[in-house]
């Protein structure tokens, strides 16, 4: 299973029009492709502004295919022009292999938190094994199912972590349960030293909220 990101940041000025244009483009890319697309803002987080799109497909094929009607719909192709007006920049593509866990479609979200990081040079499979680890006993601690991820684009051995949450007291909950839980901190002072890279800057925590 693939999770598929599709990420652009509102120009300056055009805040209104630019929502109402992705909540559109939402709803066409859902009745075009038939996949469970949702559409998020990134919220107390850095680059302000920031809104994406994000849906699992279970192989690439199928995410190749809700590509290839997208590019011949007419409609869509329109609405991604007059877009390019609205947006600051261009649209940046992410791909990731789900590696531990599986998102239920059943369960009503509206945050989700994402730590993503990459594995130190020699770390690869320690940082994989070590990764699905950590997504147990953080999702064991607080409740909440996480995710443990391998990017197949983007900066080689990077990995990320996804937590969805019902609301944002449910988000604050698990927070205040990791950081209670003095296991969890020796724990990742431990196990974690040396297997993932020790620039600040190559490790990063978001948190989104859903828009539709």
């Amino acid at each position: 299973m693939y999770l598929f990101s599709r990420r652009v940041r509102i120009g300056g000025g055009q805040t209104r029009a630019a929502m109402e244009w992705a909540l559109g483009q939402t709803e066409k890319v859902n009745r075009i492709t038939g996949l469970q697309v949702s559409l998020y803002t990134q919220v107390y987080s850095p680059e302000v502004g920031s809104i994406g799109w994000s849906t699992f497909v279970p192989d690439l094929a199928t995410l190749e295919a809700a590509g290839d009607k997208l590019n011949v719909d007419d409609d869509f192709v329109s609405g991604t022009d007059k877009g390019a007006a609205l947006i600051d920049g261009g649209a940046e593509d992410t791909l990731a292999q789900v590696i531990s866990g599986a998102p239920d479609p059943t369960r009503q979200i509206e945050y989700v938190t994402a730590v993503h990081t990459v594995c130190a040079t020699g770390n690869l499979a320690r940082g994989m094994e070590l990764g699905v680890e950590i997504a147990q006993r953080a999702e064991k601690i607080t409740g909440t199912p996480t995710l443990f991820l391998a990017d197949v684009t983007g900066i080689y051995g990077g990995v990320g972590w996804v937590s969805g949450h019902e609301n944002i007291q449910a988000l604050e909950a698990a927070q205040q349960k990791l950081a209670s839980d003095a296991s969890w901190a020796k724990y990742l002072d431990k196990e974690v030293k040396g297997t993932y890279a020790d620039e600040p800057g190559h490790t990063t925590q978001l948190i989104y909220r859903r828009l539709a």
